[in-house]
This record gives C-alpha cells, sequence and structure tokens, in this order.
C-alpha cells in the first residue's frame, strides 16, 4: 500500500479546516447585559373609581387626597415580598389599603423588603437582598368651602406646547362645586381661547390627576372631555378630545399637551 504524500494530507487538512465553519453572529448581545441585582423597588398608586370598576384608574404618586385607596405594587414578579406599614406586615407582591380621613396630614412610612435567588453569572456580587422605604403623604385635600372645592395638586395655570401650534400657551384650570356636582372650569382648552365654564363634570379625581366629560348633554362645551396629570416628576400632561364624539368625524380632536404648571 503506498503512503499519500505528505503535501497532499496537509491540503486536505487546510480544506477540511475552511469547509462548513459556521460564521460569528457579532448580533448577539451579552447576556448579562439586561441582569440587574436584586432591587425591592415599588409603586404607589392612588386609585380613582371602585375597585375593578369600568372607572377604575390609577395614578403613579407620592402625595394622595385623604379618603382614598391606593395600590401598592412591587416591580419584581417573582419573589418573596415582605411589607412593613404601620403595624401590619403583608406577605404579597400588591395589596391595597384604604386612608381615612383621619390620616390627613401624616406621613406614612412604606417599607419593602425583598429577597430572591440572585444572578451570581452575571452578578457574583448580588445577596439577593433588597429594602426600600417609601413615604406616603396623605394631604388635606379634598377642602370643601361650598361653593369652593380645593382638590390640591390640580388647579392653576399651565404652559404648554402642542403639535397643533407652533407656540406654547397657558391653559387655565379652576374647580368648583355647584348643585352637588363638581364642576371643571377650563379657559384655552384648545389653545386658541376656548373656553368651558359650569358644564364640564369630574369623572374622577385624585391628588395628582383629574378626568372630565361635558355633563348630561355632551355637545356642551364642544364635547370636551379627558383628563389632567400633574407627574410625580414635576411635568404636566393634559389631553383632551372635542369637537364631536365621533372619532370618525371631520371636526373631531385629540389634543396631547405637555408642559409645567406656573402657579
Amino acid at each position: 500500500m503506498k503512503r499519500i504524500p505528505q503535501i497532499i494530507v496537509l491540503i486536505l487538512l487546510i480544506s477540511a479546516c475552511h469547509k462548513n465553519q459556521p460564521e460569528m453572529n457579532n448580533n448577539i448581545s451579552n447576556p448579562c447585559d439586561l441582569a440587574h441585582e436584586v432591587s425591592a423597588e415599588f409603586e404607589i398608586l392612588e386609585i380613582t373609581g371602585q375597585t375593578g370598576s369600568v372607572f377604575e384608574k390609577t395614578t403613579l404618586t407620592d402625595t394622595i387626597l385623604h379618603t382614598k385607596s391606593v395600590r401598592f405594587i412591587a416591580k419584581d414578579s417573582m419573589a418573596d415580598y415582605t411589607w412593613y406599614i404601620g403595624n401590619e406586615v403583608i406577605t404579597e407582591r400588591s395589596f391595597v389599603r384604604y386612608f381615612d380621613n383621619s390620616l390627613s396630614g401624616q406621613n406614612i412610612p412604606v417599607t419593602l423588603v425583598l429577597k430572591k435567588d440572585p444572578n451570581h453569572f452575571c452578578l457574583p456580587n448580588d445577596d439577593g437582598y433588597d429594602s426600600i422605604t417609601k413615604i406616603l403623604h396623605v394631604s388635606q385635600f379634598p377642602i370643601l368651602n361650598d361653593p369652593i372645592l380645593e382638590l390640591g395638586s390640580i388647579e392653576g395655570t399651565y404652559r404648554v406646547k402642542s403639535m397643533h401650534l407652533v407656540d406654547s400657551f397657558d391653559v387655565n384650570i379652576d374647580i368648583s362645586y355647584y348643585n352637588s356636582q363638581i364642576i371643571f372650569n377650563i379657559e384655552n382648552y384648545d389653545g386658541m381661547g376656548s373656553n368651558c365654564f359650569d358644564q364640564a363634570y369630574l369623572q374622577g379625581w385624585s391628588y395628582r390627576q383629574i378626568w372630565t366629560n361635558s355633563g348630561t348633554s355632551t355637545t356642551q362645551c364642544d364635547y370636551l372631555r379627558g383628563n389632567v396629570h400633574n407627574r410625580i416628576n414635576g411635568g404636566v400632561e393634559i389631553n383632551f378630545s372635542f369637537g364631536s364624539n365621533n372619532v370618525n368625524a371631520s371636526y373631531y380632536y385629540e389634543r396631547n399637551y405637555l408642559g409645567r404648571k406656573l402657579n
């Protein structure tokens, strides 16, 4: 049997090394890029409307109206939770508590201790434990001095910007109490001088947010409806629709305003 010359063997080896080699995928990210240490971060959400109702709304906050319910929820959905609020100890991810008028003006410490198995592959120093305490302030609002109603942070003048106008403009909001109804009064709601007085009724309210519609007769105030939100980060967002109650109508308008509160 003849031997294969060494040069031929070398050629065969080189060819085998270059054949069917997988290409490197430079698009694969590091699996640890999204890893983060165990965190007990949680949200405080003031509830507007009955829990489970059609109009149940929540607003992220650190301050609430008295006589309101609040949902506390941990951001991590898979962990062991221990909450401390007053004399209570709770072990659920989320729970709701009611704060009555007797707590008006008080600061309520809320602590979450969270434990879970850490990702030691990506974060070898993570001990799987974190604790965070936040302060929930129960405000003195609402204050009713018929016909004046004070809801807290909502009333005042806002400097906002919208895509439909080149320049920023001011919107003024006032709330009153009339014939056992809470009335939402707004000046310049379209940025072009239109006003709505004594017609728009509040559907719901929290310390940082209100929702409104244009009352029992939807033709009033040009079918105005929407919400005003004083965000926890200091910014303001206002969303209104008006012109028609038919979203397909040529005179139906939706407006999104972003800005800040002047006073």
